[in-house]
């Protein structure tokens, strides 16, 4: 699992309410969230809740699979012409609307993706993702003025590599930097009244490297195991500041103030093996990681007046918020007549904790958190090809068990949160190909229903509805 994901994961695990003090650091800490770039997987990747993987999937998550060394990919199983080996060369291309995730102003996401084999050992890939979004407003009533500014910046770089060492083994490396910026400032003034300026910043940078090992057994079956090791950076700080009659600013207040890094490792490995004789393919997984957050400066929250610096919220001690994982994994594809079907179930375990001593303008306050999640996924759908394998549809769900468990404790009390609830995940595309083009086109659904709000950090809500506002497009082309 690599930083970006961790951090996600991390924030479904310790999103649950804020606790009423209002030094809440460690429970802060936890729900400051790590950027992800939405679309860092196929289309055909989102459409089949990670059933099918292309050579793009690959390059994202297990960079060893480039380069396919003894064994005989079906035509039908590939989501590209040229998977299984006839084609050198992929450059691939995404666009989907609401890419942004947890941003305010709605930006979309754009890949771009080349996958080149340069000989029969060695196979290398390159992959971007920008992000990016900017909204402005100003207004003026009078002389009094008012400006806002939402700006987000991100882009995502990443590359992989694979080496066939012999007849049945491949290496593979990869490396992937993610960096986001997004500033969200306001201000209203009136001159001979006064004003004030809002900020929230955020800035992050993480970087993941990571390194595999396929080996087959035979033509048709290998198994594999990888490390993923990621450091990650990121800065938030929210003030606002009183401005008096002549524009001048007088008084500050931040109220965060937070230099968080992030350490994170991860070991994944799996089996897979095809059945030539019956057209279908067989996967089972499994995989621990393990991640650290926490807090490099101690002066958290601050007033200043007329120069003079006021500590609110001092940091004393800390233990990082640590986040254990581990899964286990069972997918399988398989056809009948022309129509192809896959289902898989996933069991997750994850378990959050952390804590965190501060000093609140002279008042001593120990926080700790302790949560957890149990998580059991069920994937059902089929592929059906419409015209002589040229045109598909894909109609696929996805349902999750999850019982979860969110706990903050103070020095004077405790708060604890349990819950557990069904959701489930639709989603429709269209695969088109022409000669050495694949089109893909998805509608991915899913969202939250309003009714009955649950908020405790997971997913809003004991039912999901369907909602056909997230468009995908992609294009491969291969030669």
């Amino acid at each position: 699992m690599r930083l970006s994901r961790g951090g996600a994961l991390l924030v479904l695990l310790v999103g649950g309410p804020a606790a009423t003090s209002a030094h809440a650091v460690t429970r802060e800490l936890a729900d400051t969230p790590t950027f992800v770039l939405t679309f860092g997987r196929s289309v055909l990747n989102e459409l089949t809740f990670d059933t099918y993987r292309t050579p793009f999937d690959e390059l994202q998550t297990r960079p060893y699979n480039l380069l396919f060394a003894n064994i005989a990919r079906m035509s039908n199983f590939g989501a590209w012409p040229g998977q299984q080996g006839s084609y050198a060369r992929y450059v691939d291309g995404v666009i989907g609307n609401n890419g942004a995730t947890g941003v305010e102003n709605q930006a979309d996401a754009i890949n771009g993706t080349m996958i080149r084999r340069e000989t029969g050992t060695f196979a290398w890939g390159l992959s971007a993702a920008v992000l990016a979004g900017t909204i402005k407003s100003d207004a003026t009533s009078g002389g009094q003025t008012f400006d806002d500014n939402n700006d987000l910046k991100s882009a995502d770089v990443r590359g992989g590599a694979a080496f066939q060492l012999n007849n049945s083994t491949v290496l593979g490396v990869g490396l992937r930097t993610v960096w986001a910026r997004h500033d969200a400032t306001s201000s209203n003034f009136a001159p001979g009244v006064g004003g004030f300026n809002g900020v929230d910043n955020f800035d992050q940078l993480d970087i993941s490297a990571d390194a595999g090992v396929r080996r087959f057994l035979t033509p048709t079956s290998s198994w594999e195991i990888d490390g993923v090791l990621g450091y990650g950076s990121s800065t938030k700080d929210v003030y606002s500041e009183d401005i008096d009659d002549t524009g001048a600013v007088t008084d500050r207040f931040t109220s965060t103030n937070y230099d968080i890094n992030d350490l994170s490792f991860g070991v994944t490995g799996g089996y897979n093996r095809l059945r030539k004789e019956g057209l279908g393919e067989t996967e089972y997984r499994g995989g621990l990681s393990w991640s650290q957050r926490k807090l490099g400066n101690s002066d958290l929250a601050s007033s200043e007046t007329g120069g003079v610096v006021t500590p609110d919220t001092t940091l004393l001690g800390q233990n990082p918020i640590t986040t254990l994982s581990g899964f286990g994994s069972a997918r399988m594809i398989f056809q009948a007549g022309e129509t192809e079907m896959f289902v898989g179930a996933r069991l997750g375990y994850d378990k959050a904790s952390g804590s965190s001593d501060v000093d609140a303008a002279g008042t001593p306050v120990r926080e700790e958190i302790d949560d957890s999640q149990i998580a059991l996924g069920l994937t059902l759908g089929v592929r059906q090809p419409l015209f002589k394998d040229k045109l598909r549809i894909i109609v696929s769900g996805h349902a999750d068990l999850l019982d979860s468990q969110t706990k903050t404790t103070f020095d004077t009390g405790s708060q604890n949160d349990k819950a557990t609830l069904t959701a489930a995940q639709f989603a429709i595309g269209l695969e088109t190909v022409l000669a050495n083009v694949t089109l893909d086109l998805a509608w991915l659904t899913g969202e939250a229903a309003p009714s009955n709000p649950i908020p405790i950090g997971i997913p809003e809500g004991s039912r999901r509805t369907i909602q056909l506002d997230k468009l995908v497009l992609s294009a491969a082309v291969s030669w």
